[in-house]
């Protein structure tokens, strides 16, 4: 998104405890790929702000990396523990060892296996509750295996209800951390490869069959003022369609006046409405990212492993996801994922910022897991100034196509002036 006049940032929070990090490993101080992780697995602000002022830290904060802190969800509270934590020693209990000395400051890509074990005990269980359809916060949607017997091709449509019981749905207004299940055991380190390389394979196979399916997807960002109240609106919604040829079509079904007044919706925002924001992480793509393992967690009623995810490399004209990815550890497929699009070009038009988002996919059909919502709140900083926005995406109404079917025409007879929307290349987004 670029901006018209001005635009923030802030950290959408997931469901993501402290209490491993807190209890363990309090001899190291923390170094900036450990602040920077544990910002990005969505821990809470009050307790990374606690931690840090316990464990202290290995490295200057300058003003650059002070910033990199605040793009990935720093709140006040986080600088100022950083802020803090140069100028006194980590403190130490009566049964810890010495601090150990500070460590050379890592490259921003770098993460030691240390580190990355470290905030895999940060991802703790992640139980939400269901509330009643009548009240005004609702639980995040649970991540649950159907049986493979009750296979369904086609899902309803949820009831629409307004943006921030939307948003609600996808997280408790006060989430209670919760301890880490000790009894789920990490693979060998032989076998993370190899389950990395099966979930790929098999993420292949669900982005080859979700192009078998026709679905609804419901778009809407918000932009607030500096009084909380909502100053413009962008909605769209897409019937998204397959022709004979297997090619994917978007009718346009519903498109109200963008009253957006300082953000503008890019194409780079479109593209990542469609394939950023429901990452897939196929074979295909698997040679483009880092992929870590975290660690092995209960989440709702599966369990499932979870990894840090980052390109190698950004290559000019390309979208990529930068983030956490929940893996069921049963079928080997994303389950929910938590980042942004990266990298966030900056053109003659202007800077191009996206927000951070979490989408979760629910298995409809008893063998694959699609996915259904994505939700977004961050406020964007841009260096004319900042935007507090919302953004939803559902997806519904899954139905397996059938070939035999015969589309005629991807304009809605109801908006006979409308246009399909193509989907732009990745090597034309900018």
């Amino acid at each position: 998104m670029v901006v018209k006049e001005t635009a923030t940032k802030f950290a959408i929070l997931v469901f993501v405890c402290l209490m491993g990090i807190l209890a363990r490993g309090a001899d190291q101080p923390l170094s900036v790929d450990d602040v920077r992780l544990l910002l990005i697995g969505g821990g809470a602000p009050a307790k990374i702000a606690s931690l840090i002022e316990q464990r202290g830290i290995n490295f200057h904060l300058t003003p650059e990396l002070e910033k990199k802190f605040k793009d990935d969800g720093a709140d006040t509270s986080v600088i100022g523990a950083l802020r803090k934590a140069e100028n006194k020693p980590a403190l130490k209990t009566a049964n810890e060892r010495p601090a150990a000395p500070p460590k050379e400051q890592p490259s921003a890509s770098a993460s030691s296996s240390s580190t990355d074990r470290q905030v895999a005990e940060t991802l703790a269980t992640i139980e939400d509750h269901p509330a009643a359809d009548n009240q005004a916060t609702q639980s995040s949607p649970e991540l649950k295996r159907r049986n493979s017997a009750q296979k369904t091709s086609a899902v309803p449509a949820p009831a629409s209800s307004p943006l921030d019981r939307e948003v609600a749905r996808a997280r408790d207004v006060n989430p209670e951390p919760k301890p880490a299940k000790a009894d789920l055991a990490d693979p060998a380190t032989g076998q993370i490869q190899n389950i990395i390389q099966e979930f790929a394979s098999k993420e292949k196979l669900f982005k080859e069959a979700r192009n078998n399916y026709t679905y609804h997807q419901s778009n809407k960002v918000e932009e607030f003022g500096a009084d909380g109240d909502i100053d413009g609106v962008y909605e769209q919604e897409w019937d998204i369609l397959y022709d004979d040829n297997g090619q994917r079509i978007e009718r346009v079904t519903y498109a109200p006046a963008d009253t957006l007044k300082r953000l503008i919706l890019t194409k780079e925002d479109l593209y990542a409405f469609r394939n950023t924001n429901p990452f897939v992480l196929t074979s295909d793509e698997l040679s483009e990212y880092e992929v870590k393992y975290l660690g092995h967690v209960k989440v709702d009623e599966i369990t499932a492993y979870v990894f840090s995810v980052r390109p190698k490399e950004l290559q000019k004209g390309k979208q990529y996801f930068q983030g956490v990815i929940w893996v069921d550890d049963r079928d080997l497929q994303i389950v929910k994922s938590e980042g942004k699009p990266v990298p966030e070009p900056k053109t003659k038009g202007g800077e191009n910022l996206f927000p951070r988002f979490t989408t979760y996919r629910e298995q409809i059909d008893g063998k694959y897991w699609f996915p259904t919502f994505t939700t977004a709140e961050d406020t964007l900083y841009f260096s004319t100034g900042s935007v507090h926005m919302k953004e939803v995406i559902r997806y519904s109404e899954y139905k397996q196509f059938k070939s035999k079917t015969r589309i005629l025409s991807a304009t809605p007879t109801d908006q006979p002036n409308a246009k399909p929307i193509p989907e732009p290349p990745p090597n034309e987004k900018q």
